[in-house]
């Protein structure tokens, strides 16, 4: 399993949210690219980065610091925030980062999940409020339902599923694990867990589930979990 340390970019500041709420801000750092730098040093190698100004505005904003931080990483890297073209797509991609990240127009447009299936690192955002997929940023609910869009998913190579618990999200209160194997029952797509992802207990049991690769953000930042422990369990 990928243990992917997160990183979420608000105002050119590293961040976390409460639920997506951005009315819950918490700012971590006012240097991106140190904190990731620190986190490398402590062995963390693979990485989620978000831009919640894209995912807000729906378009790229922080596109200039994202491929700073591509280069100093030099594991997997993954991206989502905003990402609604295939020039953003195209341009991502172009840059090396190896998984990005599409929920609000592919989730909402069939015809542009078809045409995103070109590319083999697209990477399908799941964001779940009590199961009912969200989209534009978590603030809309959408009436889709999730079998029939992972099955589309299935149908157009998508890379990975992205499954986000929106009510544990930055709550450090463990996992939906129900919700996630309710997902990985669903589908032949490799899972990505997010949401609520808290102590060591945490990270093994997603591991012993089978999900792919599992996100640490908030626990990470308040010092809860250790990149040096966290680190013990991925593959």
């Amino acid at each position: 399993m990928k243990l992917l340390f997160a990183m979420d970019l608000l105002n050119n500041q590293c961040v976390r949210l409460q639920r997506g709420d951005f009315t819950k801000v918490t700012v971590y750092s006012e240097n991106p690219v140190s904190t990731i730098e620190e986190m490398r040093e402590k062995g963390a190698q693979d990485f989620h980065i978000i831009d919640l100004d894209g995912a807000r505005t729906g378009r790229r904003v922080h596109h200039e610091v994202i491929t700073t931080l591509r280069k100093t990483i030099t594991g997997y890297m993954e991206v989502g925030g905003g990402i609604r073209s295939l020039e953003d797509i195209r341009y991502y991609t172009d840059h090396g980062i190896d998984g990005i990240i599409v929920g609000t127009r592919a989730i909402e447009d069939e015809q542009f999940l078809k045409e995103i299936s070109q590319y083999r690192n697209i990477i399908l955002g799941l964001d779940l409020y009590n199961g009912q997929p969200m989209v534009r940023g978590w603030k809309e609910a959408i009436e889709r339902d999730v079998e029939a869009l992972l099955r589309q998913a299935e149908e157009n190579s998508i890379m990975a599923i992205l499954c986000t618990s929106i009510e544990r999200d930055g709550m450090l209160v463990g996992p939906d694990y129900k919700a996630i194997e309710k997902v990985m029952g669903m589908t032949r797509i490799p899972l990505i867990a997010s949401g609520g992802v808290t102590t060591a207990d945490d990270v093994k049991r997603l591991k012993a589930m089978g999900v792919w690769a599992a996100i640490l953000g908030k626990t990470i930042y308040e010092g809860l979990l250790t990149v040096e422990e966290a680190i013990q369990y991925a593959d």
